[in-house]
């Protein structure tokens, strides 16, 4: 199978998350890989739940080599009816490859696939891994699975790559994430008599005019890369009737985070606004929950896999504004950076796209690194 017969293959799954059935996709890629019989494979299907599955692959043996790694789910269409072709039919078109996931990151994963097969006969001397994953639009639900049962131990690798697109340049940084929900607790009342109840939305304004104290301080750190910690509001609900006082009222706050102030500082931020605020009126109550939580991604110039990479896409490393799951790779011990065809613009889009000289381009590099690193 060509790599641009495999990216189609891997588009022609249906792996939404939610709800996820990643498993027939997973089960696919392993496929691909034991057929491939290269030295030392040991290709094995994580599932963690119902139809959810990862795939864990490692070659040959030695020294710690090369770790590829990316995901396998894809966020929802919503409306097929406003593509220009079948999402889940991959179609070339204009030197462009359409199709739901091409961009995020089905073609990385085809590429890596394709550059695997290139250690098809050939000694490894060092190790050589790939990792796909489940669930990671949705929170990396498959990699905190393979970490929390600690299926990823057996890998060793000194450099990582995650192919999520990004125009096939190096992304060495990237801020972490946080994902909270405030829930204000009210006493619903009669509105005609507001002093009967107690106004969760009005506590959620008084809420969100002290957070500005919070964000100030928050924001005081700037990282050279990345710039400074943002929180920002980004949606809310609450109220049952028009004539009704709230009695219930939830925020939810996007926290985009720089290594320096990590997701501890901003809940310490917001439990401190509810205490003062709670000191003040003790009809005040609300209680933060965490829903998503990813670390940043700080990998330095000198490290060897940004060297590496640079040389071989001939530019230099920069950042990106969005989270990935490298740094985890980083957290277990192995430098990753972030490349691979696509650009992000046409993530979680109608007519989703990636270039396929890109999808080309991304195989030649992860061949050269398996190459130089394992070979």
């Amino acid at each position: 199978m060509d790599l641009l017969g495999l990216a189609s293959s891997l588009i022609s799954f249906n792996t939404e998350a939610p709800p996820g059935n990643e498993g027939p996709c997973a089960r696919f890629v392993s496929d691909y890989l034991t057929d491939l019989h290269i030295d030392g494979a040991d290709v094995g299907v994580h599932t963690f739940s119902t139809d959810r599955s990862n795939v864990v692959a490692t070659f040959g043996g030695g020294a710690p080599g090369l770790l590829l790694g990316g995901h396998i789910d894809v966020v929802p269409v919503n409306d097929s009816s406003a593509w220009s072709s079948p999402p889940y039919e991959a179609s070339i078109r204009g030197g462009r490859l359409y199709g739901r996931g091409s961009a995020d990151m089905k073609s990385g994963l085809a590429a890596m696939l394709a550059a695997i097969s290139s250690a098809k006969g050939r000694r490894l001397k060092r190790s050589l891994s790939l990792v796909a994953t489940a669930g990671e639009e949705v929170g990396f639900d498959g990699l905190d699975a393979l970490v929390r049962e600690g299926s990823l131990n057996r890998i060793r690798a000194r450099c990582g790559v995650v192919g999520e697109p990004t125009e096939m340049k190096v992304v060495r940084a990237h801020r972490g994430g946080l994902t909270c929900r405030v829930a204000f607790e009210g006493r619903s009342a009669h509105a005609g008599d507001p002093s009967l109840g107690v106004n969760s939305i009005e506590n959620c304004g008084r809420f969100l005019t002290a957070l500005s104290a919070a964000r100030r301080r928050l924001s005081a750190t700037r990282d050279p890369d990345l710039g400074r910690t943002i929180v920002t509001p980004t949606m809310i609900s609450g109220g049952t009737k028009s004539n009704v006082i709230p009695g219930a009222c939830e925020l939810t706050l996007d926290s985009r985070l720089i290594p320096a102030v990590g997701s501890k500082a901003v809940l310490k931020e917001l439990d401190a606004v509810i205490l003062a605020l709670s000191k003040k009126d003790r009809n005040f109550r609300a209680k933060v929950d965490v829903l998503y939580e990813t670390p940043a991604l700080s990998v330095p110039r000198v490290a060897e896999v940004v060297r590496l990479t640079e040389s071989l896409t001939g530019s230099a490393s920069g950042v990106a504004p969005y989270g990935t799951e490298a740094p985890v790779y980083c957290g277990l011990g192995t430098p990753t950076v972030v490349l691979g065809p696509g650009s992000v613009r046409q993530a979680h889009t109608v007519d989703e796209y990636a270039e396929v000289r890109q999808i080309k381009s991304a195989e030649r590099v992860y061949r050269q690194m398996i190459e130089t690193v394992c070979l």
